[in-house]
C-alpha cells in the first residue's frame, strides 16, 4: 500500500480512521463531493448503486466531503437523511483532496486498485457517466481475478 495513503482522517460520525484500512480488499471507488455540488451528489448516488452491485466482487466505496468545518453538521444531516451507508470522510481544509489525490475540480472521483494506485480518474459528472465507471470496474475485477 502506497505510503502517502496511510493518513488519518475523521469520519462524518467523528471517528478517526486510517485511509489505508479501506484498501486491499478490492477496487475502491473514491468520490469527492460537497453539499453545494449537485452533480457530486448525483454521482455519489450512482456510485452507491455500483458498489452495492459489485460488493460481492470486493468493490467498496468511500466518499470524501470537502465542505468547510462550519458545514459539518449539515453534512452529517445530509448523510443521515440520504441514508448513506458507506464511509463518509471529512476533508474540511481540502488537504487530502489537493495534496494526496491532486483534486482539480468537483465532481472528482477515482477508482483505486487494492494497493492504492489510481486505476481511473474522472473529473465532472453527467447522468450516465456511471456506465463508463461500471465498465472500468468490470475490467478491473477481471484483471484482479487473473492476477489472483
Amino acid at each position: 500500500i502506497l505510503d502517502n495513503l496511510k493518513f488519518n482522517v475523521k469520519t462524518v460520525k467523528g471517528d478517526e480512521v486510517n485511509f489505508k484500512d479501506y484498501l486491499g480488499k478490492g477496487p475502491l471507488l473514491v468520490n469527492f463531493w460537497a453539499l453545494w455540488c449537485e452533480p457530486c451528489k448525483q454521482e455519489m448516488k450512482a456510485f452507491k448503486v455500483l458498489s452495492d452491485r459489485f460488493n460481492a466482487e470486493g468493490v467498496h466505496m468511500v466518499a470524501i466531503n470537502t465542505d468547510q468545518v462550519r458545514s459539518v453538521a449539515k453534512v452529517r444531516a445530509y448523510v443521515a437523511t440520504q441514508r448513506l451507508d458507506f464511509p463518509v470522510l471529512l476533508d474540511p481544509d481540502g488537504e487530502v483532496a489537493r495534496d494526496i489525490f491532486s483534486l482539480e475540480s468537483l465532481p472528482y472521483s477515482l477508482i483505486l486498485m487494492p494497493d492504492g494506485t489510481v486505476y481511473r480518474k474522472h473529473i465532472g459528472y453527467t447522468a450516465g457517466d456511471e456506465q463508463e465507471t461500471e465498465k472500468e470496474l468490470v475490467d478491473l475485477i477481471a484483471t484482479l481475478k487473473k492476477k489472483g
